[in-house]
């Protein structure tokens, strides 16, 4: 490393590269060659964002760059000339980018020929570039890596609303990066993991089937990703080696893990010190355990600490004896009674002997009538038996069981029992814990209704002699952000489709999906261009949508009377068409629907024959597939995304529609 720093300082000394300062510049440095990018390879997500950038301003051209020591690399570049697309980049000293370092926020150079900075350029003087609107690529550590920029060979601006519109490119940019980066570790991670365990063979098979469990993880990454477990710490957390690697151990820790000790072992780990302490941890099922922990640096040859092993024991046992003062605590009445949820003490066969003053309100019964009964009587479960049982087994047990009232109502109730032990570790009692859960429940159900409701909404298949038309529709909780509409206007044989795909998730993204519906639905029977009809409903969800929402869409409209076909593009970036056999994928960028009024959009045109077909489909399914995985036939269309909509990788709403022209 020294040895590139000493290169880097030595590119740092020209005079038309600049920077703020040469030791935030160094770590800005350092930031980027850790990310494992590879630098002089263009891809096609990068290339998604930059047509779209190019489209939505209007301008000549769009990059997406990596300002290296020396070079300035084009991980994306769209409208320019060949030879500067196949070097992938340009020297330092050309860069606009790098102006963005001193800046440290996006700016304009409205002009080049004006500005002192840059008249002298090559790529200025060769009439490339008059007009430089860029906004930072920022990791999460506060370092720009480089830019999403657009540029154009004549003067031009960008209005505070067009480039909060470009920092949202940008945001979606950064997020390829970093996905792309969490890959490549765990791709490195692995590898040498892999060679560590190769060079100490026995002590491989030694921690491998050792009965504590054991962890490996990578001190030269941040947050100290897991690369290696044994099968003693599956057993112990329940959590498989594919589960962990690649993550730090904080998924053990939860709602009761104490916090200063948290802070103690990340203070250790920061000082690359040895630890030794007890700490409350959660299983995958979350059940709770003490975790007596152990950590160690490991020191390779040269002195450096590329690895820390972790060893665990389960201690609950134990900790379960020494905390046998517990159920003395829970039944000191003023505290008992004080605490706000409902909670029950029963004996270790079930027996009711003691409640707080939260109970009594619900169950309409005394203190007094309480005492002795079973717990059967007040809560309506199964057996009571092999609760009881695996409580103490597990240590806790959480369930939903109805509450009976002295009037026999019937309450909805999550419960929590939690096993306590006497000082010699047999089971001794146990404390119910009671949730009323008749909101919650209430909640679900109307939310199943509205989401049944908003399926009952939407227009039916439509199948005749000249068409036929058809819809998947699958909301990934109950409610979707996804709709779909169209309108056949008899008269002049026409069929104009839309498909919806709004921002996010849940109800309110379910009635904002409603609204734009609506609108679509209104707009769809005015005689308007596709063109005009996209950009009035645009305009009429910018006042509505709340701050950083979204739509995306997709519109087309027919003519069933000669197959021509007019459509817009809207953030539905994809769509696919049968013609003459063969199934088509075709990718096309066009504005975001509800970010600003004077949004320009972009009509295409395209004709159908008789047996040609037309698939639309919402993200929750196109990046699930690679565009060319589309099959062909109309039917297996239908089955395919099916599949894919119920077999996601990451869960979200799905929508698809199939256009079959018979005649």
């Amino acid at each position: 490393m020294k040895d590139k720093i000493a290169e880097w300082k030595e590119h740092l000394q020209s005079p038309k590269i600049v920077y703020p300062d040469i030791n935030q510049e160094i770590d800005r440095l350092r930031s980027i060659h850790q990310l494992n990018l590879e630098l002089d390879c263009q891809e096609d997500p990068f290339d998604n964002i930059t047509e779209l950038a190019k489209s939505m301003f209007g301008l000549e051209m769009a990059l997406i760059t990596i300002v290296d020591s020396d070079w300035q690399w084009f991980k994306s570049c769209i409208g320019l000339p060949d030879q500067l697309e196949k070097d992938g980049g340009t020297t330092r000293d050309k860069s606009f980018c790098q102006y963005l370092f001193i800046e440290n926020k996006r700016f304009q150079v409205e002009d080049a020929l004006e500005d002192s900075r840059f008249k002298n350029n090559p790529l200025v003087t060769e009439g490339l570039i008059r007009f430089y609107a860029g906004t930072p690529l920022r990791l999460s550590d506060g370092h720009i890596i480089g830019s999403l920029c657009v540029l154009d060979s004549q003067p031009n601006h960008l209005t505070e609303d067009q480039f909060d519109q470009l920092e949202k490119l940008a945001n979606w940019a950064m997020t390829e990066i970093e996905v792309k980066q969490k890959v490549q570790d765990l791709t490195d991670q692995q590898k040498s993991i892999n060679e560590l365990l190769e060079r100490n063979a026995y002590l491989t098979a030694g921690i491998e089937h050792s009965s504590s469990s054991i962890v490996i993880t990578d001190a030269k990454q941040p947050n100290n990703p897991i690369i290696y477990v044994n099968q003693a710490f599956t057993e112990l957390t329940g959590y498989e080696p594919d589960e962990v690697i690649g993550y730090n151990c904080k998924m053990l820790q939860g709602d009761d893990t104490d916090q200063g000790t948290i802070n103690y072992i990340r203070s250790c780990i920061q000082n690359l010190t040895p630890i030794h302490t007890e700490i409350l941890n959660y299983r995958k099922n979350g059940e709770p355990f003490w975790n007596e922990l152990i950590i160690n640096p490991i020191t390779d040859d040269s002195g450096d600490i590329p690895y820390f092993i972790g060893i665990q024991q389960d201690i609950t046992k134990r900790k379960h004896i020494e905390q046998g003062l517990v159920k003395e605590l829970f039944e000191k009445d003023r505290l008992f009674n004080a605490l706000p949820e409902l909670i029950i003490m029963l004996d270790n066969k079930g027996q009711i002997h003691n409640a707080n003053s939260r109970l009594l309100p619900f169950s309409g019964y005394t203190l007094t009538e309480l005492m002795n009964k079973p717990i059967t009587e007040l809560i309506q479960t199964e057996e009571l038996s092999p609760i009881i049982d695996a409580t103490f087994n597990q240590g806790n047990l959480s369930f939903e069981g109805t509450l009976i009232s002295k009037e026999n109502e019937y309450l909805p109730f999550q419960w929590n029992f939690l096993a306590l032990r006497g000082a010699d570790g047999t089971p001794s009692s146990i404390v119910a814990i009671g949730e009323d859960i008749r909101d919650r429940l209430q909640l679900q159900k109307d939310v199943e209704y509205a989401g049944r409701l908003q399926k009952e909404s939407l227009q039916p298949n439509i199948q005749n002699d000249q068409f036929t038309l058809q819809f998947l529709h699958e909301a990934s909780n109950y409610v979707s952000g996804d709709s779909y509409g169209y309108d056949f206007d008899h008269n002049q044989n026409r069929l104009f489709i839309y498909l919806i795909d709004m921002m996010g998730h849940g109800v309110a993204t379910a009635l904002q999906t409603s609204t734009i519906n609506l609108l679509f639905n209104q707009i769809s029977r005015e005689n308007l261009t596709v063109k005009e009809k996209v950009e009035w409903v645009n305009k009429a969800c910018v006042p509505i949508f709340p701050s950083a929402y979204f739509a995306t869409a997709f519109c087309a409209d027919i003519d069933l009377n000669t197959g021509d076909m007019t459509y817009v593009a809207a953030g539905i970036n994809f769509f696919a068409y049968e013609k003459d056999g063969e199934t088509i994928g075709e990718k096309v960028p066009g504005p975001l629907i509800g970010l600003q009024e004077e949004m320009e959009f972009t009509e295409h045109q395209m004709t159908l024959n008789p047996g040609d077909a037309l698939y639309l489909m919402t993200d929750g399914i196109y990046e699930q597939i690679d565009t060319n995985e589309v099959p062909h036939g109309f039917d297996k269309y239908f089955k395919f995304v099916e599949y894919v909509s119920e077999n996601q990788i990451h869960s979200d709403d799905a929508t698809a529609i199939g256009f079959k022209w018979h005649q």
